[in-house]
């Protein structure tokens, strides 16, 4: 499974060099899911609940069984301050709780419109499994739907127990869709136009 950790672009050259150091909790991280909106959506928070004025970079890895035990779940309750469990010791239950969470939101939707939503003994997991019963393509429709996809994930978050070596790291995904050689050009063709 790929994951994301974000850190703040100055940060950068240090992570590329020593890797991802785990602070007292671990390793903060979100599931890549290839929808690009979700994929970035913790960039965003950050920048926009810290107010630092900072821009993060994404630093792309895959996760290895060496780096559990884990979390995975929403984020209160689990930020930097908190002590917290971390419950999740293979990859398979990893998997596991992530798609659970999906089927429990599918399970949710399907009392979007009734008063049954606001009962608290329904199992949304059960009412989710039954709905795909009846429609097996649900599943794959859901994980390719973006907004679907954002509204279900983007509170929830990996907390990993490890760091990570600067070897395993895959990618860079910058602040902006531009980087690189595009970067510069657009930037020198602002510079001469003025």
């Amino acid at each position: 499974m790929l994951v994301v950790h974000w850190s703040p672009v100055n940060n950068s050259k240090n992570i590329l060099k020593n890797g991802i150091n785990k602070n007292q909790n671990g390793v903060y991280c979100f599931p890549i899911t290839g929808h690009f909106s979700i994929d970035k959506w913790w960039m965003k928070a950050l920048k926009r609940y810290r107010k630092d004025g900072k821009k993060y970079n994404g630093f792309v890895f895959r996760l290895k069984e060496q780096d559990l035990p884990a979390y995975f779940g929403h984020f209160i309750g689990t930020t930097t301050k908190d002590k917290f469990e971390k419950p999740i010791k293979t990859l398979y239950d990893l998997g596991k709780e992530i798609q659970n969470t999906i089927i429990w939101r599918i399970g949710e939707s399907t009392l979007q419109s009734t008063s049954e939503r606001l009962r608290n003994d329904l199992d949304y997991i059960q009412l989710g499994r039954e709905e795909l019963q009846k429609r097996p393509k649900l599943y794959t429709e859901t994980l390719n739907d973006a907004a679907i996809m954002e509204y279900i994930l983007e509170d929830y978050q990996i907390v990993i127990s490890k760091s990570i070596e600067s070897s395993r790291i895959i990618r860079v995904i910058p602040p902006t869709r531009e980087f690189g050689r595009v970067l510069y050009k657009n930037k020198k063709e602002r510079y001469l136009e003025e």
